[in-house]
């Protein structure tokens, strides 16, 4: 790790945030009223925000993401089926304890709810992590179809929403969305690397991603029967920002309480390093010093995001809600939400880490700008669609439960791989700002709304919009298939397929190319030595 990475992570933050952050201040100079102190706060946000992404995702590539996939291959190479298994359900447990979304959604839920304790609520989502993870090993050491487990999965969700009370569905949908956020995320995907990793390199890829889908389906399970067993509050209260003497003053509270929170929860997976390094890692002391380093870069930077988040980004969120809910046209708030939710999930910082892993593991047949369009379309509209439910009292349930029955329909049509991308990146759209910008953003359109069900909805619109860009993908590599096909191939030829070039396939020898283009559905013909 060196200035120059450090700086170029730098770059990629300022302009993953510079947009949500342009778009607001637009709002707020010619469209919303706010005060002197709350856009000072918001500007101090936008500057956190930048430099908390960069550190996060900095110390993520050296430690999470490391750690995860030394954790995956030793459990692969253990080859002992119980012992993948105990180990998933713990991991899976701490892991989702230090999940900094979940804390946030847990006051909201407490705020809403009779719950004694947000850690009740906190342990009933870790310990569906750790089950659904235990089911997600399972997957891959039997070779199970992710399409045939997510049917099952949901199957229970939905037979279980019938006996669950009303205010809690939303609420478990919303907890299975946040449990996939900056901590989590690196650590899966390279986990369900490392675990597929003995097996064959197609195999591999189909199995490396799916682990998150199949993780945020246990938090709506569990949560469930939880609701089963409590009596929700009738009234709904709205977090509030305690406010203190000056500007100082929030950040710096804010800073220590998010220090000794971000601490308590990463202390548990810095213990998994530990213990593994001890029994199996035996890495040599050059890598244990970076890896530590980079567990201090992702503390340092989830730390300065959260406090940015808090002090400046949901304040700022729950305004201009309230003042989009007054307005007279509701055609502009759903405009609104509509931008605001395209560019909000630009700034996430564990998008980066799965935009990454998918550009790398596909051979960057699917780059980064695809994966980023596709996703902040999906979170655009589920936040418009949102913005409708708030404004006109609908059930956003309505939404939530025919959008996943189409996206696991989906599941059965589409190639095992674009189905487990699909799933896995819903699951990362519903992150920080989701739970802390956009939430209170949508509560505050409405006195009639509390919001939840939001941040499932966010989750759940971008696998329906990956899967179709995944059959889009698919149509195309069939018709590359005929293209070839209906060409006579000699053994002195070659196939290359190139997908980052217009699509083209190319078949040569030492004297001609020919050329398959499919945008013209056409073959062609080269010299060459030209």
């Amino acid at each position: 790790m060196s200035i120059k990475q450090f700086c170029s992570k730098l770059k990629e933050s300022f302009f993953s945030v510079f947009p949500i952050t342009l778009i607001i201040f637009a709002l707020v100079i010619f469209f919303i009223p706010t005060t002197a102190e709350l856009t000072i706060k918001f500007s101090i946000s936008s500057i956190l925000l930048i430099i908390g992404i960069a550190l996060f995702s900095l110390g993520a590539d050296s430690s999470m993401i490391e750690l995860g996939n030394g954790v995956g291959t030793t459990l692969s190479s253990k080859n002992k089926l119980w012992f993948m298994l105990v180990s998933g359900v713990v991991i899976g447990f701490i892991i989702t304890l230090a999940e900094p979304d979940l804390m946030v959604l847990a006051k909201q839920v407490a705020e809403a709810s009779s719950l004694s304790s947000v850690w009740i609520f906190i342990v009933v989502v870790s310990l569906g992590v750790g089950l659904l993870l235990l089911l997600g090993i399972l997957r891959i050491y039997y070779k199970i179809p992710l399409s045939i487990l997510l049917l099952v999965s949901y199957g229970l969700v939905f037979l279980l929403s019938f006996f669950a009370p009303s205010q809690f569905v939303p609420i478990a949908f919303d907890s299975g969305s946040v449990t996939t956020g900056p901590i989590s995320v690196p650590f899966l995907i390279a986990f369900g690397l490392g675990l597929s990793s003995i097996r064959s390199s197609k195999q591999s890829q189909d199995d490396s991603f799916g682990l998150i889908a199949l993780c945020s389906i246990g938090p709506i399970i569990t949560v469930m029967i939880l609701s089963l067993f409590i009596n929700p509050a009738t009234s709904q209260t709205t977090q509030t920002i305690t406010q203190t003497d000056n500007i100082a003053q929030q950040f710096f509270h804010s800073f220590i309480a998010n220090l000794g929170d971000v601490a308590i929860i990463i202390l548990p997976i810095i213990a998994i390093f530990i213990v593994f390094q001890i029994f199996s890692f035996k890495y040599p002391k050059t890598k244990v010093f970076r890896m530590i380093f980079g567990f201090f870069l992702v503390f340092a930077g989830i730390s300065i995001f959260l406090t940015g988040v808090e002090c400046g980004y949901y304040p700022m969120g729950l305004l201009i809600g309230t003042y989009l809910g007054g307005i007279q046209y509701g055609i502009i708030a759903i405009l609104v939400a509509l931008i605001l939710g395209a560019f909000a999930i630009i700034a996430e910082p564990a998008l980066h880490v799965l935009k990454k892993q998918i550009e790398e593991i596909t051979n960057k047949t699917i780059s980064q700008k695809v994966i980023a369009i596709t996703i902040s379309l999906g979170v655009a509209l589920s936040v418009a669609l949102s913005c409708v439910c708030s404004l006109y009292s609908i059930n956003i349930m309505f939404f939530i439960i025919p959008l996943y029955l189409v996206a696991i329909v989906l599941a059965f049509v589409n190639t095992k791989l674009f189905t487990a991308i699909s799933f896995d990146s819903g699951g990362v759209a519903s992150g920080s700002l989701a739970v802390s910008f956009i939430l209170p953003m949508i509560s505050g359109l409405s006195s009639q709304s509390s919001g939840f069900g939001t941040v499932a909805l966010i989750a759940c619109f971008p696998i329906v919009t990956m899967q179709v860009l995944g059959l889009i993908y698919k149509i195309k590599l069939t018709h590359y298939q005929k293209l070839i096909l209906s060409t006579k191939i000699d053994n002195d030829y070659v196939i290359e397929f190139d997908y980052t070039k217009d699509y083209k396939v190319s078949k040569y020898n030492k004297d001609e190319i020919i050329e398959f283009d499919y945008k013209k559905s056409q073959r062609r013909t080269k010299n060459a030595n030209n």
